[in-house]
């Protein structure tokens, strides 16, 4: 699958379970590459910004 595909699988995801959100979303392409992508659907940009973020200190203070 490419970043497209991918994208629309993420998109069908948030419009099928009816809520506002947003994914971020990445996956092994190959053995040297990875894909990244996100899908915001229905989140106002502050919000999901302010998710985004959180998600990357929290992921910081974790695992590095």
């Amino acid at each position: 699958m490419d970043n497209a595909d991918i994208q629309k699988q993420c998109q069908k995801f948030l419009e099928d379970l009816g809520i506002p959100g947003f994914i971020v979303f990445g996956w092994q392409k190959s053995e040297k590459q990875y894909g990244f992508t996100y899908v915001n659907h229905k989140t106002p940009p502050a919000v999901t910004l302010k998710g985004m973020l959180w998600a990357a200190k929290d992921f910081a203070e974790k695992k590095l």
